[in-house]
């Protein structure tokens, strides 16, 4: 199965794309990953 430069393209996209995603989305405040203690736990 050939190598295409498309694929290449697409799988540098997906390996890149992974190292940004730093941050979750929890009720309109962001917070880093790793983060223990979350600014209103529980509200």
């Amino acid at each position: 199965m050939p190598f295409h430069l498309w694929q290449a393209v697409l799988l540098a996209l997906c390996l890149l794309s992974g190292c940004s995603a730093n941050y979750v989305f929890d009720d309109a405040d962001y917070r880093p990953l790793g983060d223990p203690q979350a600014a209103r736990r529980g509200h």
